[in-house]
């Protein structure tokens, strides 16, 4: 297998120029089709007309469902503006300015136009402005008179621009009869093809994530917090996140996203479900409120309502219930063939025969519409008189819902009156089946939320009139409850239900690894595996002859210039290259080589001949040498010499793996810039690297002002994984921090993080060298507007970022502060914060920076009341990654860490005892399905069930569950994992303890407070009594020996040189 090798460049260069507009060629074809064939086997629909126009001079910015501008784009991908369309039966005349005209010329000599479309005509008409066209619409209507008396036109369209009004004169005065053909241009839209099915499909995504993400969240924290916000300023905030779309996803632009409307907010007692409805400047008000938003994407719209209750009472659950149900029994009924008219009368039969057959008189006129391009398709809606017909490949609204229900026993006044909506976008696909595009909670547990007491009647809970009415995925109401000292029992309970949610979840997505595993005959597919570890090294020499001169029989003899070590073995010299010596130690008067051995091999790879079964492998050979400085200089001198060939082997190795990056495209004029920023990783040969930090157009240049070595460092946009920014608040430094996708080589060091930061400290020094006093309120005051500054300048550069940053743009993680805790990710013990993406600690090296998306679970260890302390471990979902353990937490932080998994969706599981995690990964991935049929991450769950039957029951047995989850207990340790075998026992618990202690006294990074830190671990560290770890002596067969051999390889190998065969020369 070959690798290129590449290293990681940077070109200047200027911006590129926009690429030319193109249309569709494939897409007109199918959809000129679809228009003629309707226009030629229905002529009632299309009242006869002979010929047919889409003229647009200036659209109509009150209106952005046109009719005109919907064709258009159905058509040809764009809005044309100034453009005259007439269809004839073999011909189509198009008059338009000369740009759009060349882009329509190229599209009719495409090769598919020619043959698809060979039997019509296009002609071509440039705007003329010196007769005002009318040389142009005397063709158009002499050609359209030709046809016939019926000129088909959309009747009600308002003309805007000269181009516009010049045909609608030109139109007037003829003698052709103009007939309406808007109905039939509706019906060309009803049927979506598979791209316009995607975009409606990104659409709803979209318009799911806007009101899940953002708008839910706000209206959440404006309830918790108590504060006083109009419906207009929830509109206007949710406007906002529809037209900064990066918001949303950082893959979308905003020439693709926009809103369907303006997003609408209604609570207080005045509501109007209908699509035309707005919002007010009345506050919001916490009892029922209904949000409604849609998005647009590429020009196709999508839907979505829901409606959230506070403190509701009995009879408002109830009705919700039905509502739910309502909703439920329509989807359930769009099947092919089934007309809009019978999907109405469902609705009107499911509150009929509810407990509440009242509500009918509450129910809309509709329960919906059709959706794409228009928002609202007028042939396609859901009322009791539409007998067309439902068709695959159609997308509708489903709305539902009752309007002015009276409410006796609301609160206050505006809750005497409530309304109540459903809606949700969905596609009868191809296949005939009905997918639910929009994905936001609408069961009474994801809208109820409780801030009063808990319900006055629990036996409301059972009564068989709520659960009649509810449909299989929505049994049983439960609110939201907001977390209070009265229901912390309730806020646990939450919690676990969440992670059960999360443990189906992430069986789901096992089931789905799996399948993926799989190649089309069911046979399990295994990972790619690089094999270039076991091609065989080149011959150092030649043969005999090429050995060095001055070479003694029987002795050792080291060759720096080959890196090379030959071995006296049965009287021949055997040439060993040093990449082949694991390592060399000494005892007394012997010397003991190891070599790598490849013992990775699995039996596949054995059957498949990657490993020649009748090879054998030199595991070690122990050699007496009687001098004890010839003894001592061959060690050295072959120490040396693979800790040189290590070094220069890393550098190629990750030189080989680099990507090489884009060119740095250089903004000209103004752009935005951060002086006297310190980087890290630093640039070769400099303690400190000070230079100026700019942003461009694709990305961010570092610009070293404070070495010799001036090579700019540049760092591409869509390289950076994570952008994090740490503002200066209780640290002493403000941060901006990248983690890259790709590693970039910055001085000799291959790095995925990458640093720029402005240390406050240093900052404040340099504002006043000269000054002598010790005025510690002054220097507090300095330090606090120091701190501002920087932030401030931090910030403005960080937004000009974001701004600048194309797609798919760019946004910064803020870490939470107060979700923060102690712990050791590395070797010392940090402060570690999560944000939205990712959980962090990047205020010193090394940098610790985790993903959470790649995470599958994680698991608490030694979590016992009885300790000061925990440990953590993630364990992602690619598991050929090694788990990572944050260790040493703070007990008090474990309600607060608990919390925050729960809130990221990350499912975890609480053990006693620490897990030999690689132990346990090879045991998964040796055979992933039988994992996951034998209960998955189910065996971490067993102490505490274990504790809870031994509580509850004294005729405890074992059942199948644990048997079946043997296999991966007993990969447990209660030590440390594989990777520190050659260590000794690690701390004891006394050492914990201490550790603890010292932790606990963490609060903040305040300098005073640290220096009283650093005293008291001095002395604790002076008196402590900590044992010492030693390891035993590597003579003949000792400890090490062992250790060794138990990574023997497949086939005889030895420890001795008597009983080895070569086979390295």
């Amino acid at each position: 297998m070959s690798q290129s090798t590449t290293t990681t460049t940077t070109t200047t260069t200027t911006a590129a120029a926009p690429r030319e507009a193109t249309l569709d060629a494939g897409n007109f074809c199918k959809r000129v089709k679809i228009l003629y064939d309707s226009w030629n086997s229905d002529s009632n629909l299309w009242k006869s007309a002979n010929s047919l126009v889409l003229a647009l001079g200036q659209p109509n910015e009150s209106n952005p469902y046109q009719k005109v501008t919907s064709l258009q784009t159905w058509l040809f991908g764009y809005e044309l503006k100034d453009t005259v369309i007439v269809f004839l039966e073999k011909e189509i005349y198009i008059v338009s300015t000369s740009k759009k005209i060349n882009l329509f010329q190229k599209l009719s000599e495409t090769e598919q136009v020619k043959t698809e479309l060979s039997s019509i005509k296009f002609n071509f008409l440039t705007i003329d402005k010196s007769d005002k066209n009318k040389s142009n619409f005397e063709k158009l209507i002499g050609e359209a008179t030709k046809a016939g008396s019926n000129i088909g036109v959309i009747i009600k369209e308002t003309y805007i621009g000269d181009l516009a009004l010049q045909w609608e004169t030109a139109l007037n005065e003829c003698s052709l009869t103009k007939v309406d053909i808007t109905p039939a241009l509706s019906s060309c839209l009803l049927v979506k093809d598979l791209q316009e099915q995607k975009n409606i499909i990104t659409s709803a995504k979209i318009t799911s994530k806007v009101l899940k993400s953002h708008i839910l969240p706000k209206i959440e924290t404006i309830i918790d917090k108590g504060e006083k916000q109009t419906h207009n300023q929830l509109a206007d905030y949710a406007a906002d996140i529809f037209e900064s779309p990066e918001k949303i996803s950082s893959k979308l632009t905003v020439e693709h996203v926009d809103y369907s409307y303006v997003p609408i907010i209604q609570s207080g007692g005045v509501y109007d479900l209908r699509a035309s409805a707005s919002s007010d400047d009345n506050p919001l008000h916490f009892g029922t409120i209904i949000v409604s938003c849609g998005a647009r994407y590429k020009n196709y719209c999508s839907n979505i309502a829901r409606t959230y209750i506070i403190d509701p009472t009995n009879d408002q659950k109830k009705n919700y219930a039905i509502l739910l149900s309502v909703q439920n029994n329509v989807i359930k009924a769009i099947k092919p063939d089934v007309t809009f008219s019978s999907l109405y009368e469902k609705a009107i039969q499911t509150i009929k025969e509810s407990s509440k057959p009242e509500l009918v008189d509450h129910f809309p006129k509709n329960v919906g519409y059709g959706i794409g391009i228009e928002f609202q398709e007028s042939l396609a809606v859901l009322n009791a008189t539409n007998s067309r017909t439902l068709k695959a490949g159609m997308t509708l609204n489903i709305a539902c819902g009752f309007q002015k229900i009276s409410n006796p026993e609301g609160k206050d006044e505006k809750s005497k009156i409530y309304s109540l909506l459903v809606s949700d976008t969905v596609l009868l696909n191809d296949e005939g089946k009905v997918e639910v595009l929009t994905d936001v909670g609408k069961k009474a547990s994801d809208v109820v939320y409780m801030l009063g007491g808990e319900d006055d009647d629990d036996d409301d809970d059972n009564d068989p009139s709520i659960k009649l009415e509810l449909p299989d995925d929505v049994k049983g109401i439960t609110g939201r409850t907001r977390e209070t000292k009265e229901k912390s029992k309730s806020v646990e309970e939450r919690r676990r239900d969440h992670q059960k949610m999360l443990e189906q979840k992430n069986l789901q997505e096992a089931e789905n690894k799996i399948k993926a595993m799989s190649d089309p005959n069911g046979k399990k597919g295994t990972p790619e595996v690089d094999y270039t570890a076991i091609t065989k090294l080149q011959p150092i020499y030649s043969s005999v002859g090429a050995y060095p001169q001055d070479i003694v029989k029987n002795k050792m003899y080291i060759d720096p210039k080959k890196e090379t070590v030959l071995f006296p073995i049965f009287g021949y010299m055997v040439p060993f290259h040093i990449s082949t010596i694991k390592n060399i130690s000494k005892s007394e008067e012997y010397i003991r080589v190891n070599f790598n051995t490849p013992t990775s091999y699995t039996q596949e790879q054995i059957d498949a001949g990657f490993v020649p079964p009748q090879l054998m492998y030199i595991r070690e050979v122990t050699y007496k040498v009687n001098d004890p400085k010839v003894l001592a200089n061959n060690i050295r001198l072959i120490k040396e010499l693979k800790k040189k060939f290590t070094t220069r082997e890393t550098e190629d190795r990750e030189k080989r793996n680099l990507i090489t990056q884009e060119r740095l495209i250089l903004l000209r004029g103004k752009f935005p810039r951060l002086p006297e920023v310190h980087a890290r990783p630093t640039l070769s040969g400099a303690r400190r690297t000070i230079g100026i930090l700019e942003a461009h157009e694709n990305g961010i240049r570092f610009n070293p002002t404070s070495t010799k070595d001036r090579t700019p460092i540049d760092v591409l946009y869509k390289n950076i994984k994570h952008a994090i920014y740490q503002q200066a608040d209780q640290e002493s430094m403000a941060v901006i921090h990248f983690h890259l996708h790709d590693a970039l080589m910055i001085g000799k060091k291959k790095t995925k993080d990458v640093q720029f930061y402005i240390e406050i400290s240093e900052m404040s020094q340099s504002l006043d060298v000269s000054s002598r006093f010790n005025d510690e309120e002054e220097e507090e005051r300095r330090e606090r507007a120091l701190k501002e500054k920087i932030n401030s300048d931090f910030k403005t550069f960080i937004k000009r970022v974001e701004e600048i940053a194309p797609e798919p743009g760019l946004e910064f993680d803020v870490p939470y502060r107060e979700l923060g805790f102690y712990g050791v990710p590395n070797v010392s013990t940090v402060f570690i914060q999560p944000s939205v993406h990712c959980l962090l600690s990047i205020l010193e090296p090394p940098f610790f920076v985790l993903t959470l998306d790649d995470v599958e679970i994680a698991c608490f260890e030694r979590a016992i009341r009885s300790l000061k302390n925990f440990d953590l471990s993630f364990v992602f979902k690619d598991y050929n990654r090694p788990p990572i353990r944050i260790s040493v937490i703070p007990r008090n932080y474990f309600e607060t860490v608990k919390e925050w998994l729960d809130s990221f969706n990350i499912k975890f599981y609480q053990s006693e005892r620490n897990y030999n995690w690689k132990r346990i990964m090879d045991t998964i991935k040796s055979d992933v399905k039988k994992f996951h049929d034998d209960g998955g991450w189910s065996f971490l769950d067993l102490e505490e069930e274990e504790e809870e039957d031994d509580d509850g029951d004294d005729d405890y047995h074992s059942n199948s569950e644990e048997s079946d989850s043997s296999d991966y207990i007993s990969s447990m340790s209660s030590g440390s994992d594989d990777d520190d075998e050659d260590s000794s026992e690690g701390e004891n618990w006394e050492d914990l303890e201490q550790k603890a202690e010292r932790d606990d006294k963490m609060k903040s990074f305040d300098e005073t407070n640290k220096r009283k830190r650093d005293e008291k671990s001095s002395s604790s560290s002076s008196s402590g009594n900590k044992p010492s770890s030693s390891k035993s002596g590597s003579s003949g067969g000792g400890g090490g020996s062992s250790r060794s051999k138990s990574s023997s390889s497949k086939g005889s190998s030895s420890s001795s040189s008597k009983s080895s065969s070569s086979k390295r020369k």
